[in-house]
C-alpha cells in the first residue's frame, strides 16, 4: 500500500453537528439528530461476515481491500472499520475500464435485517494528481468528520477517490461528470463485494465536487446501476454546468476561488484532449509554475494555495475567441445535466458561492426540471460555497430511505 500521509485539519465533532473546514471544500452541517442505531428493520442475530468476493472484470468488480488501521480517530472511535479497496470503472471520456481506488467504512456491531444501507460519498475537490487519492491520507483529506456523521446515523459508507487519485497508471478527468457517476456507483457495487451482506439500497451524498460526483451518479442510474437500488441524491453546492469558466477567464472576471478549479481542469482537458494547446490558456506566471500549482492541497498546507494568490487573471486568458469557443465546449460536454434522473434529487446553493455562481447551478436545474426530474431545490439566501448550511440534507436523505415521497420544487414551479 502506499504510504500514508497524516493531515492536520480544523474539525468539530459534536452530538448535534459534524462542521469540517479546509483548504478546497465548504463547511458542511450534518446533524445526526435521528436515533444512531440502523436505520432498517430489526437487528438479527450476530454472525460472521461472508468472504469478499474477489476478481471479475465488470464494474465494480474487488481488485484489492487493505484495512486502514490508523484511520482518523472521528471514526476508529465509533468503533467502524475502515478498508481501502481498488476496484473496476469504467471511463466516461472513452469508454474503456479503469481501476479505481477508494475507501469503505462499516458500522461496529450488528447489522439490521437486509443489511446495512450504503451511501457513496462524494468528496470535494483534492487535486488532479496520484496523489491526491483521499484513500492515502489517514484523515481521509478532511473528509473523515463527514465519513463519520454517516457512520454514526447507521449508513456504511463507500467513498470513491475517483479515477486518476489515489492510483498511478491513469489520469483524473476533472469536471467529467459521466466519470464521476460511474465511479460514485461501482464504488458501492465494490462495496457490496468487500461486505456482501450490505443492502443493495443506497444514496449518493456529495459536496462541491462530490455534489457534481453525486448528481451524476443519479444522472447515470438508470443507464448504468443495474442490481442497485438507488433511493435519493443529495447535492450540496454542487459543480454541475461550468460552461462560464471560459468566457469567464477571456474576460478576465474569474473569481479567485475559479482560478484553481479552472487551472485543474485545463490539465485534465489537455489529456483528454491532446488536439489541445495548453499553452492557449495559460501564460505568465501560471505557465511558469504550473507544475507545483497542480501540486494536492491537503488541509494544512500553504504552498499551493500561497502560489495560487499569485497567479493573475491575464494568466489564464484564452489566447483567441477560437480558443475561448473550443473551451466553451469542452465544459459543456461535461456538464450536468445529461441523461436525467429518475430518482429523487436534493440540490442545495447559495446566492452568494463565488466558486459556483448562482446562476450556473440554476442553469442546470433548469435543463433538470425540463427533462422531467424529481428534484428539490433550495437557495439559500446570504450564504456561499464554504458556508452552506446544509443541516436538512442528512434527515432528507434518511426520509428517502424511510420511502417518504419527495418534495418536487420543478413541479411547484410549473
Amino acid at each position: 500500500m502506499s504510504p500514508r500521509f497524516a493531515v492536520r485539519v480544523g474539525v468539530v465533532l459534536t452530538a448535534a453537528a459534524v462542521s469540517i473546514s479546509c483548504s478546497q471544500q465548504p463547511s458542511v452541517v450534518l446533524p445526526p439528530d435521528a436515533p444512531t442505531a440502523p436505520v432498517t428493520a430489526q437487528a438479527r442475530a450476530s454472525e460472521s461476515p461472508p468472504p469478499s468476493n474477489f476478481g471479475g472484470t465488470e464494474p465494480g468488480s474487488l481488485i484489492s481491500a487493505e484495512s486502514i488501521r490508523d484511520i482518523a480517530v472521528d471514526i476508529s472511535e465509533l468503533g467502524a472499520t475502515a478498508t481501502r479497496v481498488v476496484y473496476r470503472s469504467t471511463s466516461g471520456v472513452t469508454g474503456l475500464p479503469t481501476e479505481v481506488s477508494g475507501t469503505v467504512v462499516v458500522p461496529a456491531g450488528t447489522s439490521p435485517e437486509g443489511g446495512w444501507p450504503v451511501v457513496s460519498f462524494g468528496h470535494g475537490t483534492t487535486g488532479v494528481l496520484s496523489a491526491c487519492g483521499p484513500s492515502l491520507y489517514a484523515n481521509l483529506l478532511g473528509n473523515a468528520p463527514i465519513v463519520a456523521a454517516l457512520v454514526l446515523n447507521g449508513f456504511a459508507v463507500t467513498m470513491s477517490d475517483y479515477q486518476g487519485l489515489g492510483l498511478e497508471g491513469s489520469y483524473h478527468p476533472y469536471l467529467d461528470a459521466k466519470t464521476f457517476g460511474y465511479n460514485m456507483i461501482d464504488a458501492v457495487r465494490a462495496a457490496r463485494n468487500f461486505l456482501p451482506t450490505l443492502s443493495s439500497r443506497w444514496s449518493a451524498y456529495g459536496v462541491s465536487l462530490g455534489g457534481m460526483a453525486a448528481w451524476a451518479a443519479s444522472d447515470r442510474n438508470a443507464e448504468y446501476g443495474g442490481g442497485l437500488e438507488l433511493v435519493g441524491t443529495a447535492a450540496m453546492v454542487p459543480v454541475s454546468d461550468m460552461t462560464g469558466l471560459a468566457d469567464a477567464a477571456a474576460n478576465e472576471t474569474l473569481t479567485r476561488a475559479q482560478y484553481p478549479l479552472l487551472m485543474y481542469a485545463l490539465h485534465s482537458l489537455a489529456i483528454s484532449h491532446p488536439e489541445m494547446n495548453l499553452d492557449d490558456y495559460r501564460s505568465g506566471f501560471a505557465r511558469e509554475r504550473w507544475d507545483d500549482l497542480m501540486e494536492c492541497v491537503p488541509p494544512g498546507s500553504l504552498d499551493v494555495p500561497d502560489l495560487q494568490t499569485r497567479v493573475q487573471a491575464a494568466d489564464l486568458k484564452p489566447v483567441s475567441v477560437e480558443a475561448t469557443d473550443r473551451l466553451r465546449g469542452y465544459l459543456s460536454d461535461m456538464a450536468l445535466p445529461q441523461r436525467g434522473s429518475r430518482t429523487p434529487l436534493l440540490v442545495m446553493y447559495g446566492s452568494e458561492d463565488d466558486l459556483i455562481l448562482q446562476p450556473w447551478t440554476e442553469k442546470a436545474l433548469q435543463r433538470a426540471c425540463a427533462s422531467g426530474d424529481v428534484v428539490e431545490y433550495e437557495l439559500h439566501q446570504g450564504e456561499g460555497h464554504g458556508d452552506l448550511d446544509s443541516s436538512r440534507s442528512l434527515p432528507w436523505v434518511k426520509s428517502m430511505f424511510a420511502g417518504q415521497r419527495p418534495v418536487d420544487t420543478c413541479e411547484l414551479n410549473r
